[in-house]
Parts: C-alpha cells; sequence; structure tokens
C-alpha cells in the first residue's frame, strides 16, 4: 500500500503546503483542491518548476481567476503542485525538483506537466486539481493516472495569471477521480450543465491504430460499447501533416514566450528544457505561416464534422505510463506518438475529456472524447453516463 505523506511530499510544492480557505459556504465547500505551480496565488512564489523562479521569490500580487472561481465556491485550497519545467513536459520528471509519484503505477510517470495535481488526486489527497494543458498536460497525466481530466475549449476560461507556455494553444483544465466531482467544479464555472438530446457519435478509426500493446483493441471495444457510432477518417491528410502543423506553431509560441528569460547568461535550466527552447528559435518562418493556414482548414474541417451534437472518440494516449527509468530517447519517441493524438485537439482549439477505461497489464488507459467549440458540458454528460456503466460492470 502507497505512503500517501510520501506521495503528498513528492507532489507538492513544499512552501506552498498553506491551506486557503476564502468562503465557508458554497456550492464546493465540501471539496479540496490543489493547484498546478504555474496559477499566480496572492502572496505566493509562482516558480513554475524552476529554481531560478523560486529563488527570484517574487510574489504574485494577484489570485488567477480560474483559481478564484473554485475559492469563491467555498472550496478550500490545500496547496500548489509540481510541474515539469516551465510546462516543458509530458511526464511529469523535473530533475530539479523530482518525479510525483503515479498512485495508479508507482513505477511508471504520472503524466504532465500537471504532475502533481494529477499525483494529489488520484492519491485521495484533494478531491481536485486545477491544471493547464497546451499539447496534452491534463489529458495525459489522466490517462497515466486513471483520472477524469477536461481540457476545455480554447479561451473559455481565463489564463490571466497563468504563465504562458504556447498562447495559442494553452488553456486551464481540471482532474478529478469521478465524473461527478468534475461535473460541480465545471458548474461553478459555467452553470448548470444541463440536459440535451443524445450525441453523436464518431469513432475516429485511425486514430486507433496508433496505440502499441494491443492498447487500441481494448479501448475500440469500450468506445463501441457506448452506442450506435460512425466510423470516420480523422488523419485523411496523414499523421505527420498533423505533427507538422501542430510543431512550428507551438514551438514559435514558446521561443516568443520564453525565448528572452531562458537565454539569460548563467540562467538555471535542464538540459532537456534548453534543448527543446533552443530548438523553438530555430522555427523557419515560412513553415510557420504555412502551418497557420493548415490549422485552420484542419479546424474548419473538424469543427464542421462535430456539429453541434457530434462526439468523436479517439484514444488519449498511445502505450502505456513510460517507466521511471526509461532513457531521453524513448522519451522523445513516446512523445511525438502520442502527440499525434493530442495535438488534434490544441490544434482545433477544442474541448477533450479523458475517461478512464480499463487497465493494461496493470496500468491505467484512457479513451478521449472530442466536442465541437463550447462543447465542455455535452462532454461532461457522456462522461458521467460512461463512469455510471463502468461502475456497474
Amino acid at each position: 500500500m502507497l505512503d500517501r505523506e510520501r506521495i503528498s511530499q513528492s507532489a507538492f510544492v513544499s512552501r506552498e503546503r498553506h491551506p486557503l480557505v476564502m468562503r465557508e459556504e458554497g456550492p464546493l465547500s465540501d471539496l479540496t483542491f490543489v493547484v498546478k505551480d504555474l496559477f499566480d496565488v496572492a502572496g505566493h512564489v509562482t516558480a513554475c518548476g524552476n529554481p531560478d523562479r523560486a529563488r527570484e521569490g517574487r510574489k504574485a500580487v494577484a489570485t488567477a481567476p480560474s483559481v478564484l472561481v473554485p475559492l469563491m465556491s467555498g472550496a478550500r485550497m490545500l496547496g500548489k503542485t509540481q510541474t515539469d519545467e516551465v510546462a516543458c513536459g509530458m511526464f511529469g520528471m523535473n530533475p530539479h525538483y523530482g518525479t510525483p509519484i503515479n498512485p495508479a503505477a508507482p513505477d511508471r510517470a504520472p503524466g504532465g506537466s500537471s504532475s502533481g495535481s494529477a499525483s494529489a488526486v488520484a492519491a485521495g489527497i484533494c478531491d481536485f486539481g486545477i491544471g493547464s494543458d497546451t499539447g496534452g498536460s491534463i489529458r495525459v497525466p489522466a490517462s497515466f493516472c486513471g483520472l477524469y481530466g477536461l481540457r476545455t475549449t480554447f479561451g473559455r476560461v481565463s489564463v490571466a495569471g497563468v504563465m504562458a507556455m504556447a498562447p495559442s494553444f494553452d488553456t486551464v483544465g481540471w482532474l478529478a477521480r469521478d465524473p461527478v466531482t468534475l461535473r460541480r467544479v465545471v458548474e461553478a464555472y459555467f452553470g448548470p450543465v444541463e440536459a440535451k438530446t443524445a450525441p453523436r457519435l464518431l469513432i475516429a478509426r485511425d486514430a486507433f491504430d496508433i496505440p502499441v500493446r494491443g492498447i487500441g483493441d481494448v479501448l475500440m471495444k469500450t468506445a463501441s460499447g457506448l452506442g450506435s457510432a460512425t466510423v470516420v477518417t480523422l488523419y485523411a491528410e496523414g499523421v505527420d501533416y498533423w505533427l507538422d502543423t501542430f510543431r512550428p506553431l507551438q514551438l514559435h509560441d514558446l521561443w516568443s514566450t520564453l525565448g528572452n528569460w531562458a537565454m539569460e547568461p548563467g540562467r538555471t535550466l535542464s538540459e532537456a528544457v534548453e534543448q527543446r527552447i533552443r530548438l523553438s528559435a530555430t522555427v523557419d518562418p515560412a513553415a510557420h505561416a504555412q502551418a497557420v493556414i493548415r490549422r485552420e482548414k484542419l479546424t474548419d474541417r473538424l469543427v464542421d464534422l462535430l456539429g453541434d451534437d457530434g462526439l468523436m472518440i479517439l484514444p488519449t494516449a498511445h502505450d502505456l505510463p513510460p517507466l521511471l527509468e526509461a532513457g531521453v530517447s524513448a522519451q522523445i519517441e513516446f512523445r511525438e506518438k502520442t502527440l499525434a493524438l493530442t495535438c488534434v485537439a490544441s490544434l482545433c482549439r477544442l474541448p477533450q475529456i479523458n475517461i478512464p477505461a480499463g487497465l493494461v497489464e496493470g496500468c491505467p488507459v484512457g479513451l478521449s472524447l472530442i466536442a465541437g467549440p463550447r462543447g465542455d458540458q455535452r462532454l461532461l454528460s457522456l462522461a458521467e453516463q460512461v463512469g455510471s456503466l463502468m461502475g456497474a460492470a
């Protein structure tokens, strides 16, 4: 049995373990939550997983609006949680502060960059976690740790007071162990999740060919059991077309936001993060301009396909969480293959939810649903139905 205190020590930013309550009553007054250390909380340092930012000790003067919402709804914040350094990571492995424990698979990565939040929620230390998602930073840890994780429609939740990593992709979202809690949290931000007509389900058949170890077959069986669905082709232009569109846009954003800061003489950065930021400085302007156009065309096609009632079903990650001792080359290969799945909602600025869909070799695997713009509540409604079915199985 895992030691909750050890998990807690790995998940929290130690200097920030100060509970915060702003209201004693409200719709979330019985819930506790944690906040990824990219979000400002007034009077506290936002270190973003980097020791230089921690040493600078600059305390936020205001709390991020996305953190204020649950606080003003009566929820109690337990503290801030670890993240990949400046959110540059998919696995939650921070060389400066260590790796939060994955309670569902302790010998494997928890997923990043919302790793600490996922760890704390999965261990039952808190009821929900606030995170951010650029290229999968909520969806991947949700899949790895067996959680429900929602990436919201781009621009729907304010990112003010949240460290910008790639501003044309960055979103706020949440992690929870069950869909009912997640629904309550979402309703604090968006209002009541109203019942809607049955969704039109679309199975992205070619996306299920990406996972390994038979994961695609396991997830396809679950997807097929959700109800009548139409099989569609997601990667009509090819998987590489989507990735070649995502990379220059995301890297250009990264350089524009963190380049000057990261390249200051004497800056403390892990080798992997420094290499990635240096790579972001090399983006070809022509490739970036072409990617802008490609992105809009891909978005138009997917939004038209989904309409107001469509939900697309696909795997969340291509493999089980990497083992903690996996080498850098293995991590890079993993990231590229899973990014083929997560880049879809990121590029098209759409909401996506991860639903725990079972175990493969004892590790959680996640099934994802993507909705059209502002279809966040529709995702939650189906997630609740799926959760009930899984619980009864």
